[in-house]
């Protein structure tokens, strides 16, 4: 990884190309997403415009062609972030910017993208009901069909997914390649504040209230509070001097049951927006 970084920062030519494979190869777009949001944090605003300006080419062409909206929303997101955690070196700024912007993305696709989203719906629909058809009754009845708000909710999340997943790695290349140890030192202190923690559960809790289509779009407003969350036991783990064995066990946990862990994450994180954990264990000379 650091010898990637090396690369992309040895001139625009570089950054350009690894942005654009990072496109053109499916599974390697928060790849392309981190060079550009490495490019923002370090680099002047006109190569930041250039690289993303052929980086969003590439994404324009498979949005046209594979009528996927993904990497064009995490390269904007990323970038978006990224400057914004340049000049305000606010983390929690920087992930609001990611969630608004994957909110517009759901919007603008349910709203606008009928077409595509048709498509998704009634394509993803048809294998729900081929998997149900081996399913037995009883289980199967759980499952009901997706709905347009719920593949337009998905594919905005999927989008914030990608711009967290590359700033976080923009941020550590950044650091590894011109600040050794201050990735760790920042993301340790990372935490949301109250008035942010509040307004992001209010914006969850508010989503429901539309329907069940929509719940999947408070998962949006949770995404804040799932880094601030691993932030806060990093943190823990570092002040305590644990080492990774707690945090290699925590991450085995997440995928495990992802679902339990990542609703401890929610609560734990909400709680020290107001409470700072890692303040008091440090104590008031730290």
């Amino acid at each position: 990884m650091r010898a990637l970084a090396e690369f992309v920062m040895r001139g625009r030519a570089p950054a350009i190309g690894v942005a654009i494979l990072g496109i053109v190869l499916p599974l390697f777009v928060w790849i392309s997403a981190a060079v550009v949001g490495l490019v923002a944090l370090r680099r002047s605003s006109r190569d930041t415009v250039i690289v993303l300006g052929w980086a969003a080419v590439a994404a324009l062409a498979v949005l046209i062609g594979f009528r996927d909206p993904g990497p064009l929303t995490a390269l904007i997101a990323t970038a978006t972030a990224a400057l914004l955690l340049r000049w305000t070196r606010s983390w929690p700024l920087a992930l609001l910017a990611i969630v608004g912007i994957g909110l517009l993305s759901a919007l603008l696709l349910n709203g606008f993208g009928s077409d595509l989203v048709g498509e998704l719906t009634a394509a993803l629909n048809q294998l729900l009901a081929k998997l149900k058809a081996q399913m037995p009754a009883n289980q199967a009845q759980l499952i009901g069909a997706l709905a347009p708000a719920q593949i337009s909710g998905l594919l905005g999340l999927r989008s914030a997914c990608l711009a967290v997943i590359a700033l976080l790695l923009a941020r550590w290349w950044q650091a590894l390649l011109y600040n050794p140890g201050g990735f760790r030192e920042e993301f340790h202190r990372l935490r949301l504040p109250p008035v942010l923690a509040v307004g992001l559960l209010g914006a969850a809790l508010l989503t429901n209230v539309f329907g069940n289509e929509y719940a999947v779009w408070s998962a949006l407003f949770g995404l804040p509070f799932i880094v601030a969350g691993f932030a806060l036991v990093h943190g823990i783990a570092g002040i305590k001097g644990w080492g990774r064995g707690p945090l290699v066990v925590l991450y085995i946990a997440w995928i495990l049951l992802w679902e339990l862990v990542t609703a401890a994450l929610l609560l734990l994180a909400l709680i020290d927006s107001w409470w700072n954990f890692r303040a008091r264990l440090r104590g008031p000379s730290q």
